[in-house]
């Protein structure tokens, strides 16, 4: 069965040859599909040195995570692979993580979107794979558990599901792009799993979408429209296309009150909200 592995880099040199080392390594029948963000630190010449067998794309240095990824999708899948894998540069692959993810998906009959859990590196502490309704990350237990709120770390889709959902939608930049696409497949009656048991390792992102405190108001601003804060128009797009219009409406105001509250006052009062 023909598999494409696709990922998205920036400026990350060393993490994505150690990423691509690693699955040279297992030499499975994978094709490799990666979009190089236009880095400035010389990862698309290192991987064109090291790894000719990749099919290197080159972005345009504002594509971020969603919109690399859809481009990555958009190639790979002109062939109609049977599989496609969607995987982080940084995250680490446990030796059996494939055959995990596959044996999963066959309990499926490959018609579930599959979800690796993956741990922190340091605390062994489950970090992604995938959130429950309550939004409680899914932990390992030895089943397949249905994720409500998909991480798009290391997942497999098999060639049914994009059938039906086709490819990540672009509107999104960096985040959210992965939560849609599960919630997307829960709405055509497509299962989201997690694997049964861990598959690998790295690290949480400790990014703060949606306020950047110690800074000034126009700075909180600049970052919330930003790719990696929380742009109040795509949420106010993913909102209504899953939540409703007055939702939405009620998140974009959220979202402009709390970059304009003083530091202090957002802590008292919205300090478990972003």
């Amino acid at each position: 069965m023909s598999t494409a592995i696709l990922l998205t880099c920036y400026n990350r040199k060393k993490i994505t040859l150690r990423c691509l080392t690693a699955l040279t390594q297992i030499r499975k029948n994978f094709d490799i599909y990666l979009v190089d963000d236009n880095s400035t630190d010389g990862t698309f010449d290192a991987v064109k040195k090291l790894f000719p067998e990749v099919n290197l794309i080159k972005g345009t240095g504002n594509l971020f995570w969603n919109r690399g990824m859809h481009l990555a999708w958009s190639v790979a899948s002109e062939k109609n692979y049977d599989f496609y894998i969607w995987l982080n540069d940084d995250v680490l692959i446990h030796e059996d993580s494939f055959d995990e993810i596959f044996e999963c998906s066959t309990l499926q009959n490959h018609k579930s979107i599959i979800s690796g859990i993956v741990l922190n590196k340091k605390t062994n502490e489950v970090i992604y794979g995938g959130r429950d309704q309550a939004k409680k990350l899914l932990q390992p237990n030895g089943k397949l558990n249905s994720i409500t709120y998909l991480n798009g770390n290391f997942v497999l889709v098999p060639r049914y599901v994009y059938k039906i959902l086709g490819n990540l939608d672009p509107v999104f930049h960096h985040d959210i792009g992965d939560v849609d696409y599960g919630l997307r497949a829960k709405q055509e009656g497509i299962k989201v799993l997690t694997t049964r048991k861990a598959v690998a390792h790295g690290e949480a992102n400790k990014i703060k979408r949606f306020r950047k405190d110690n800074t000034t108001l126009i700075n909180r601003f600049k970052h919330l429209y930003s790719p990696l804060g929380s742009n109040p128009n795509i949420n106010f797009y993913f909102r209504k296309k899953h939540y409703g219009i007055l939702n939405a409406l009620l998140f974009y105001v959220f979202l402009h009150i709390l970059a304009v509250l003083p530091d202090f006052v957002a802590h008292i009062l919205f300090k478990d909200k972003y």
